[in-house]
């Protein structure tokens, strides 16, 4: 699968560099001064740390500076308002991701903006499984053991998550839901605190990323039962997915694009599209993506646009389902 999706990119990769020098020359002499890449998550997270290299990469496409700005707040919809309200020239775009261009239009009573009117599509980059891990405590070594042992204990076991309304706690209710058992929900600020109590065996059960669960596992301190994605992880191809391990049709994972504000021009795009599928077969990009243990991806700017109109109603329906709303 992993090479297979390794051919597709090479190929829009191939097909947008020819598609970019069809275009007219003395059409457009975008981009002639640097390019804004807003982040709407905080400086320093998996989310920057691969953007920045997406950002150096398309910068040596495009023989322009590509500076990333973090502007954060309200699980990510502040930088996204700001994105589609920046003027459609090309020089503002950003990151789009699975929160605030779909979980969160459910999530929150209100946006300021309209995930599928006020934005430019210009392609998916990366997607980031989830580690359903356990502490060695736990008598299960698969989810099928794990299922079994909770609905033994029902109301005994709980698992820990980076937040109400994040993907690893849709992730988790999603398992409930998919697996019929009785499992607690414990909300912190952020995955890093929630990997500290479940090594600390004060709980027993929890889902965060390779990031911060990967260091424990060598060790034996932490045990990885499954992935969220569709497919195994490249760094852990031992470890079924959800859907291998019995929860046919299970996959929450979060996704990572580009896009810009509503009405840019289509050779603009193009241009940013070609950089940007470029970036993704750069050793820079593809290696800060492996070694959280997430894929690279890329698709047209249609693609990406129909994309994103699928996933609204598919978050929506794991957000009504967990009963989650943020005010």
């Amino acid at each position: 699968m992993e090479s297979k999706m390794n051919r597709r990119i090479l190929i829009l990769a191939a097909a947008a560099l020819l598609a970019t020098t069809s275009v007219n020359a003395g059409e457009s002499d975008y981009p002639n001064k640097p390019i804004r890449m807003i982040v709407p998550y905080a400086a320093g997270g998996v989310t920057d740390v691969i953007s920045r290299a997406v950002a150096n990469q398309m910068a040596k496409q495009l023989n322009q500076p590509v500076v990333v700005e973090n502007r954060t707040g309200a699980g990510g919809n502040i930088g996204t308002d700001l994105i589609a309200k920046s003027t459609p020239d090309g020089y503002v775009v950003g990151i789009a991701t699975n929160g605030p261009m779909a979980a969160n239009k459910t999530l929150y009573s209100s946006l300021n903006y309209d995930p599928e009117k006020d934005f430019s599509p210009v392609t998916l980059l990366f997607s980031i499984p989830y580690l359903l891990f356990v502490h060695p405590s736990v008598e299960a070594d698969n989810i099928h053991e794990l299922i079994s042992l909770v609905k033994a204990n029902p109301g005994k076991y709980n698992y820990a998550h980076g937040g109400v309304g994040t993907a690893q706690y849709f992730a988790g209710e999603r398992f409930v839901s998919m697996a019929g058992v009785k499992l607690g929900s414990i909300a912190y600020r952020g995955e890093a605190p929630a990997v500290v109590d479940v090594l600390g065996g004060h709980v027993p059960i929890g889902i965060a990323s390779y990031t911060s669960v990967g260091p424990h596992l060598a060790t034996g301190s932490l045990r990885v039962l499954a992935v969220t994605s569709k497919q195994r992880s490249a760094l852990l191809t031992k470890v079924p997915t959800l859907d291998e391990s019995g929860l046919t049709g299970y996959e929450v994972q979060p996704w990572f694009g580009l896009a810009g504000p509503a009405g840019m021009p289509a050779d603009v795009i193009q241009k940013l599209h070609a950089a940007a599928v470029a970036s993704l077969t750069s050793s820079e990009v593809s290696k800060a993506v492996t070694d959280i243990g997430g894929a690279t991806v890329s698709n047209s700017p249609q693609e990406f646009s129909d994309f994103i109109s699928s996933e609204i109603p598919r978050w929506a329906a794991m957000a009504k389902e967990s009963g989650a709303k943020i005010e």
